[in-house]
């Protein structure tokens, strides 16, 4: 398997004396030993994750007077090495908000759908730390089934991930209902983040054009698209604030197909789906989710014949859940929930003008720092489903109103 860049050299305290330290931590037992090294594996391929730097390894250890047992484990360390990668995330509260997901949200979570007879699957937090080195170290589930895909290609397999949402949502929700500084632990400041993407949408913007004006089937787009050029970033950035209309909740925030974990029946269909990487999680509004559950999670032609579907079944999922749960508040009707999407159109729509293109390469031939510093060409131009798609979307965005004529 080709090695991810930042996985080339691993960091010298990874070592013998450091997992001797986890595993008595997680033990609970101060005299567990290792029974052999941990040899360090990639996380994860080329082109399956950018913000963190990721190793896999079994410990095998023994506690004392017991037999040997053994864990496997996939870690996830703060990007160390110079870079696009290091700057975009030196600062922030990523890695720690993601381990007070898992050792704090998640939990409570599971423990309240399991009370209403509800699964909720997440990775086991084997051991996390801030400081001297920032990791989060988690079970590794492959060996038990889960596995990442790729595009969700039928209606079918994708209602696990539309459940697996409405759970985590619907769970947030209550448990801000009886702790009212729930929110501000998660407050959305994560659009800020977006700043960096300045160079990535203009290279794209740039490519999109280009691409329009070669033929006249878009020459109606090209001003309205135009328009949009040095506004996108700022729409975007408030799309993602807090709604004033509808139901906020804790968003995943990167909820795509390389976040979600599957397990398949006998006949290769996906039947169950966890989520993963919860960096960016934030209290606002559910569509940011709903947009990558749209957008980023199934095939292109699963949306076009059943996006009004999947928001249906989302919807009743949520609402189902929120009154098992015991929510007393006013919940946020369909009407409601559509009008919140086209409202925060512009999530969509930035979607398709810097995401969609890279559908059609392969995606560990991305070079992630090449692409968020806006260098790079269109991967799609020569696609004819790109040029269909394209049209389609952005006429309605037109139509909507999500750009202006």
């Amino acid at each position: 398997m080709e090695v991810p860049r930042d996985e080339n050299n691993s960091p010298v305290w990874l070592n013998g004396d450091f997992f001797l330290q986890v595993i008595r931590e997680f033990t609970h037992d101060p005299n567990a030993r290792l029974c052999h090294g941990c040899k360090l594996r990639p996380g994860t391929k080329p082109g399956e994750h950018f913000a963190s730097v990721m190793y896999r390894t079994t410990i095998h250890y023994r506690c004392q007077q017991g037999k040997e047992a053994s864990v496997d484990v996939i870690m996830k360390i703060k990007p160390y090495q110079p870079g696009l990668k290091k700057d975009v995330l030196e600062e922030g509260d990523l890695f720690l908000r993601e381990i007070r997901i898992y050792s704090q949200v998640l939990p409570e979570m599971k423990r309240r759908l399991e009370e209403i007879g509800e699964t909720f699957n997440y990775p086991r937090l084997i051991y996390a730390s801030e400081k001297p080195h920032t990791i989060l170290i988690l079970e590794d589930v492959s060996a038990k089934g889960w596995q990442t895909g790729g595009y969700i290609t039928s209606f079918e397999e994708v209602v696990p991930a539309i459940k697996a949402i409405a759970k985590f949502h619907a769970a947030s929700v209550v448990m801000e209902q009886d702790d009212s500084s729930f929110a501000n632990r998660h407050r959305c400041d994560v659009a800020d983040k977006f700043k960096a993407l300045d160079g990535m949408l203009k290279k794209s913007f740039n490519d999109l054009l280009d691409f329009m004006r070669s033929t006249e089937e878009f020459a109606h787009l090209v001003l309205p698209v135009q328009k949009l050029q040095g506004k996108l970033l700022h729409y975007l950035i408030e799309s993602y604030r807090p709604s004033s209309e509808c139901l906020n909740v804790l968003v995943h925030g990167d909820f795509h197909s390389k976040n979600l974990l599957h397990q398949q029946n006998p006949n290769g269909q996906v039947q169950d789906t966890m989520l993963i990487d919860y960096q960016i999680c934030s209290w606002t509004t559910p569509v940011v989710d709903l947009y990558y559950l749209l957008d980023t999670i199934v095939d292109q032609s699963v949306k076009e014949q059943h996006r009004d579907a999947m928001v249906y079944l989302y919807y009743k999922e949520f609402r189902r859940l929120l009154h098992q749960l015991g929510w007393l508040g006013r919940v946020t009707s369909l009407q409601e929930l559509h009008i919140e999407l086209l409202r925060k159109g512009a999530i969509e729509l930035f979607h398709y003008v810097a995401l969609y293109p890279y559908r059609f390469v392969d995606r560990s031939k991305i070079d992630f720092e090449a692409l968020l510093s806006g260098k790079g060409s269109n991967p799609a131009a020569s696609s004819p489903v790109y040029r269909r798609v394209m049209r389609e979307v952005l006429t309605k965005f037109l139509h909507q109103g999500v750009m202006e004529p």
